[in-house]
């Protein structure tokens, strides 16, 4: 390993730059000499530098273990093609084979950083695989996840704190950095204590200064205003783009949402894109790799993946939705300006979002009852002689997701539960604790991330004298003055945002009925890409009408047809088609009226495709059942073949429904049709409405 006196060399040398930034080699200094440092830095300081230098240095492996699946993607990118840096990635993003490749050559000593998903540690296989490298550095970057006093804690976090014993245990000479932006005072002191309190970790704090953002927060009321007033700021900022260049991003709380905002800007003629999980990972990569090439100046992206995006000239950011915590906030807009040139964040507050924050913190916050129903689960599992995967005790327990990953991370880490391989597949078994677990550790965190959402409605409400001030002091800067450039220190200057047309609104409204809903097409079973035509979540007088009749009333509500006929002439300018073919339903009144009416307006026949296979199933209505794999298994099995499944004329099938949720049913039909019916055509879905089902809980939201 090279002594301190090298460290500019090195940084000359591989990476091209000739000195470092503020308090980058304090940093790296502390982390050869003290072995644990806990860096806390603002977004855009250069903390990545700190493990890839030393990488370069010491003779084993490091690994960084990091939630950010895009930034990863331009980290190795650009560790490889720019540094000439072996650098690989195992998360859940990538295909198969691209995971099986970097375990290869991690194993083969091929690499010098290896970037692994914590949710890998989850996984015994993947643990144990850890394990056998020579990892010489150990990174836990986005450290405050560990502590469930940070604002955005992670049970599958809690098992790098077992990563770090295990690997110590291996290699006494471990080093480990922990990276965040997002620490105040309690935060550090609980990362400190998991981290390495005897192992004299060190804790390097730099200011939370961002001198070149300048923040505003703007009121809204309802979501057509705030899409005319989004409107409104993206259109000036474009023209900033156009002058300037750069790059905006719009944080949007939802996957729906950033395909809302998307659309109606686009509609609008402005250039923008959507960006989210749900989206195939080759158009993710696609749109990231466009996005850093500024060939898309505009994304509107959820904030798992818009955090990952690593551009030093984002120009501006505007939050759609209100954050969860003030420190989440700081973290997201420090996004921009990374290249030190102006840079603007906007914040569009609606009383109203607080609703989306408080189902988030309640779908994540277990009861006892929870612990309950999946230790029961286990139990019964294991007596049955029957060991239990994830995806059986999601199933049985009927919790939301996010809760049984909880439980079971806290279940695991108390000992009630364990973890075991059976061949290649992970079950969960009881443990050797018995007793009741502590839930004190979320009773703590019910209370953090209630402070924090309260913190960061304070803050759009322009509470504070001074915006920056605020974000500075939640992060521990206790002494931080006033900015001098937020809207509050500036309020008497020009205003954050034009006035809005009314008429703009007025098109938001009519744009937001009317919009296209486009379902995915998928691989397995092989349906082409669909359409609904009403947005359940958004609860327009339409879909109420709908909803209200679909049991009972003799006909369709005539503005449904409308948007029926203009649906259908959207799909027929993609395909075509050559028969309509109705999904079978015990409740729904207008079935057959509305797939004649559809026949006759494509002039095709309407053909019975599938049936029920006993007229018991399924056992249960999808909106009665609690979560997706309890909506999976119900429908399993219990369609059958129609009248006329083998006599299908060419053309793509139209396959309709009421309304679609988990696409379980969905998925389930096409299967059968493709697999049994030995289907050649197109599978068209068109469904009246798409809703959103509750998870861990019966209804729609």
């Amino acid at each position: 390993m090279s002594d301190l006196a090298s460290l500019d060399q090195v940084l000359l040398e591989r990476f091209g730059f000739s000195s470092f930034r503020p308090g980058q080699r304090e940093a790296l200094e502390a982390l050869l000499e003290r072995r644990r440092l806990l860096c806390i830095q603002p977004t855009g300081h250069g903390k990545s530098l700190l493990y890839q230098l030393p990488a370069t240095m010491f003779e084993g492996m490091t690994v960084v273990v990091s939630p950010l699946l895009a930034l990863m993607r331009d980290q190795i990118t650009q560790l490889v093609e720019r540094f000439g840096i072996a650098a690989a990635s195992i998360n859940s993003d990538q295909l198969e084979e691209e995971n099986a490749a970097a375990v290869r050559a991690a194993r083969a000593g091929e690499l010098r950083i290896l970037f692994v998903a914590p949710e890998r540690l989850d996984n015994l296989a993947d643990f144990n695989f850890l394990l056998g490298l020579d990892v010489s550095l150990l990174v836990v970057d986005e450290a405050h996840c560990i502590s469930t006093w940070g604002h955005d804690f992670r049970p599958s976090y809690r098992r790098i704190v077992d990563a770090v014993n295990a690997f110590a245990q291996r290699r006494p000479d471990l080093r480990v950095l922990a990276l965040t932006a997002t620490a105040n005072h309690r935060t550090e002191a609980d990362i400190v204590e998991l981290l390495g309190a005897d192992a004299g970790l060190a804790v390097h704090r730099q200011g939370m200064d961002r001198p070149n953002i300048s923040l505003s927060s703007i009121s809204v009321s309802g979501l057509p205003n705030k899409l005319a007033r989004l409107t409104v700021v993206v259109a000036r900022e474009l023209e900033r783009l156009a002058e300037s260049g750069g790059s905006g991003i719009l944080y949007c709380a939802t996957r729906d949402q950033t395909d809302i905002v998307a659309g109606f800007l686009q509609a609008n003629g402005l250039d923008v894109v959507a960006y989210h999980a749900g989206l195939d990972p080759d158009r993710k990569r696609e749109l990231q790799h466009a996005f850093t090439r500024s060939e898309v100046p505009v994304i509107a992206a959820t904030n798992a993946l818009g955090m990952g995006i690593d551009k030093s000239d984002i120009r501006f950011i505007v939050h759609v939705d209100i954050p969860g915590s003030i420190t989440a906030y700081y973290q997201e807009v420090g996004r921009a300006g990374r290249d030190g040139a102006p840079a603007r964040g906007y914040l569009l507050f609606d009383e109203e979002d607080r609703k989306v924050q408080d189902y988030f913190i309640r779908s994540a916050q277990p009861t006892v009852d929870d612990f309950e129903v999946v230790q029961r689960v286990i139990a019964q599992a294991q007596e049955a002689d029957d060991p239990i995967k994830l995806g059986g005790i999601k199933a049985r327990s009927g919790l939301h997701p996010t809760r049984v990953t909880v439980v079971l991370a806290e279940l695991i880490e108390q000992g009630f539960v364990a973890k075991q391989l059976v061949g290649r597949a992970q079950v969960y078994v009881g443990g050797e604790q018995s007793g009741a677990p502590s839930l004190e550790r979320y009773r703590r965190q019910l209370e953090v991330r209630t402070q924090e959402l309260d913190a960061i409605f304070r803050f759009a409400r322009r509470e504070p004298a001074c915006l920056m001030q605020a974000l500075r002091a939640a992060l521990g800067d206790d002494d931080a003055p006033a900015c001098g450039r937020c809207d509050r220190c500036v309020a008497s200057e020009v205003p954050a945002v034009d006035p809005v047309d009314p008429q703009l609104e007025a098109r938001a409204s009519a744009w937001l009925e009317t919009r296209p809903l486009p379902l995915p097409a998928s691989r397995y079973p092989q349906l082409s890409e669909g359409l609904a035509l009403l947005d359940g979540p958004l609860r327009g007088p339409t879909y109420a009408a709908f909803m209200r009749g679909r049991a009972n009333a003799p006909a369709l509500p005539p503005r449904l047809l409308e948007l029926l006929e203009l649906g259908v002439d959207r799909l027929r300018n993609d395909y075509a088609f050559g028969s309509v073919a109705m999904l079978p339903s015990r409740s729904w009144a207008q079935r057959e009226l509305l797939g004649q009416w559809l026949a006759d307006h494509l002039e095709v026949p309407l053909l019975e495709l599938v049936t029920y296979r006993s007229d018991d199933e399924p056992a249960a209505r999808q909106g009665s059942l609690a979560n997706n794999d309890q909506r999976r298994e119900n429908v399993k099995g219990c369609f059958g073949l129609g009248s006329d499944a083998r006599h299908v004329p060419p053309g793509a099938v139209l396959l309709v429904d009421d309304y679609v949720g988990s696409r379980a049913t969905l998925r389930e039909v096409g299967q059968l049709l493709r697999k049994t019916g030995k289907l050649k055509q197109e599978i068209v879905p068109l469904m009246i409405a798409r809703v959103r089902w509750k998870l861990g809980q019966p209804g729609m939201i």
